[in-house]
């Protein structure tokens, strides 16, 4: 009998059960132990397949037609640039508070300082004109800490709403503060415009005041939670985001944050800065502890939906750890660019000077162009990571991954194309982890959440 190609797939164990997922067609399946044992002989030398074996590929849809080796499916890549059709603007590269991690140098990103209105509404033009025919536009403001710079984001606001009614689109804001400035007007703001927020807040009074501070050295926990309780009131939605520096404890800071009043958490490890060229000695001690975290999530989505506790399960999904993981996998989402940095996304600093994203200002290396300008130098970040990484390209996360955050890649191994070792091995077992829930979740299981609108059901082919 011959060898058939094999689709690429990826072969795990975990509690004594083997699961394979598929790797083009983002799908998981339980396999038993004997077919297991057989591809892991194929695994390490391609030989004919008994037909146990190659009814049970059949069965999980890894059995192609012919021989040879499978090519990665291209299908979804754009071959024109992407135009851009979301702006960060810096208002201020300046900052009231010191954070212990932050990656723009103390707020300032190289150079501090405020942007002018000139500039600022330049940007806004800028962005219009760049979106070509596309009707949806977003703006973001950005810092340092942007409400420092209040008058200004008023003022882009009053002009880009102006101008996208003049043009027949449309266009959303969106913002990430610390809330240290947020104050009855700042919040009537928010909420007239509708302005997306997002709360920078680390968790307990002891973590918030030790890894977040005021520049002078003050800890910033006992003012800033009144303000944020405010916001919620108004906006209830609100996330809240921290960042795990040392031994911190994720569930700690999590609990923390919705004791706070977050009904959406979410929760990363930080971010090497690339002006600072810091060391950091602890960084595969808070994977492990990220990951343990991950292990004891998936029992839980397990347990928690077996036992039908809907309450439960919306707080798990709030914590947004292996939510993502799963929603690709039922819904066989095929992700090839990790965000929009330097295809449909870019960020406007101070000078009106355009970068990949918010995390680069401030690094002329990843300068793309200026607003005062119609060229932009980006052709190299077109390449999807799934296609053009030689890392990624071999990956089963590939397509859930989709090469990582490119400032993480940067401060990890110098370069935007080269993951972080660390965050390979947190997105790899995150996709596993759901395969896993997603083997152990039987139809009713399924139903039932979406039923509670814990998941979302798998959108139809048709609907566009």
């Amino acid at each position: 009998m011959e060898w058939k190609a094999i689709k690429p797939y990826h072969l795990f164990q975990h509690q004594s059960s083997w699961y394979v997922i598929n790797v083009e067609g983002m799908f998981a399946n339980t396999i038993n132990e004997a077919a297991a044992r057989m591809l892991e002989v194929i695994n390490a030398e391609p030989v004919t397949q008994p037909e146990p074996l190659r009814e049970e590929l059949r069965k999980l849809g890894l059995l192609a037609e012919g021989r040879g080796q499978i090519q990665t499916d291209k299908k979804g890549l754009k071959k024109e640039p992407f135009p851009v059709i979301s702006m960060c603007l810096f208002l201020t590269q300046s900052c009231n508070l010191k954070c212990v991690y932050c990656y723009g140098d103390g707020g300032g990103y190289g150079t501090g300082g405020s942007m002018e209105e000139k500039t600022a509404l330049q940007a806004v033009n800028w962005l219009l004109e760049q979106a070509g025919k596309i009707k949806k536009l977003h703006i973001g403001f950005f810092g340092g800490e942007p409400f420092i710079n209040f008058p200004l984001m008023k003022a882009v606001v009053e002009h880009a709403e102006k101008k996208v009614l003049e043009m027949g689109k449309k266009i959303d804001f969106h913002t990430t503060t610390n809330a240290t400035l947020l104050n009855d007007e700042r919040i009537a703001f928010i909420k007239e415009h509708q302005i997306a927020t997002v709360i920078s807040f680390d968790g307990p009074k002891e973590i918030q005041d030790a890894q977040r501070p005021y520049a002078n050295g003050e800890g910033s926990y006992d003012t800033t939670v009144p303000k944020i309780k405010k916001l919620l009131a108004a906006v209830p939605e609100t996330p809240g985001h921290a960042v795990i520096v040392g031994n911190t404890e994720p569930e700690l800071v999590k609990e923390a944050l919705q004791e706070i009043g977050f009904s959406e958490v979410s929760i990363v490890p930080a971010s090497q800065s690339l002006f600072a060229g810091e060391s950091d000695r602890t960084k595969k001690a808070r994977t492990q502890r990220i990951l343990q975290a991950l292990e004891k999530e998936a029992e839980n989505w397990i347990s928690l939906t077996k036992s039908r506790n809907s309450e439960a399960l919306k707080i798990l999904k709030a914590r947004n750890g292996l939510y993502q993981g799963l929603m690709a996998l039922l819904h066989n989402t095929k992700k090839r660019y990790a965000c929009g940095a330097g295809l449909s996304s870019a960020a406007v600093s101070c000078a009106g000077d355009i970068y990949l994203c918010h995390r680069f200002v401030g690094r002329d290396e990843y300068k793309l162009g200026n607003v005062f300008e119609r060229d932009l130098n980006r052709e190299e970040y077109q390449k999807s990571p799934v296609t053009g990484s030689g890392v990624c390209v071999a990956c089963f996360a590939k397509y859930y991954c989709a090469g990582g955050c490119k400032h993480d890649n940067v401060g990890s191994s110098g370069s935007v194309a080269i993951p972080s070792e660390d965050m390979c091995r947190l997105r790899c077992r995150e996709l596993e982890l759901a395969a896993v829930i997603a083997c152990r979740l039987d139809t009713e299981d399924k139903k039932f959440l979406i039923e509670r609108e814990i998941f979302t059901p798998k959108p139809c082919p048709l609907d566009f």
